[in-house]
């Protein structure tokens, strides 16, 4: 199996993420408590453990019949990767389309006043008060556009 095909299932990029998270909180990671937290059978996990050693992003030792496996250095750039695109992946990207498209109406507006700015900022103000998302960025813009409008609004 190709790394490339490996990364492509979302479990073989849990299991080194899981083994990167046990590194980061100072314990060991092994194959059946791996097995259980992402739900997949230990024949499974031994597989893509292999794959993993075979291609140096992991070693494993043993500890009397008990097996515990530690990223390499290359491992652990790899899972931080997979991190950081896990994190990337997890953005709304259609709200945050949608802010960028009215934050653009906000700052349009120059400075203007009068009854044409309410026409215009009444209906984004209502866009913003719609808009959920869990994403954490895209709501702090949202927090920081709905206090402009009404900066505008009551200015």
């Amino acid at each position: 199996m190709s790394m490339e095909k490996l990364f492509l299932h979302e479990k073989a990029v849990e299991v080194l993420v899981k083994i990167y998270e046990a590194e980061k909180n100072g314990d060991y990671a092994y194959p059946l408590s791996i097995s259980r937290e992402v739900g997949s059978p230990y024949s499974y996990i031994s597989k893509v453990l292999g794959v993993f050693e075979e291609n140096a992003l992991i070693e494993s030792e043993f500890e009397g019949r008990i097996r515990k496996v530690r990223l390499t250095e290359e491992g652990k750039r790899v899972a931080e990767l997979l991190i950081e695109l896990k994190k990337l992946l997890s953005r709304d990207f259609v709200v945050r389309k949608k802010v960028k498209m009215l934050e653009s109406a906000i700052h349009g507006l120059n400075g203007q006043r009068g009854e044409d700015v309410l026409k215009m900022l009444l209906p984004v103000k209502a866009e913003l008060e719609r808009i959920e998302t869990r994403d954490s960025e895209a709501m702090e813009k949202i927090r920081h556009l709905r206090a402009q409008v009404e900066e505008i609004l009551n200015g």
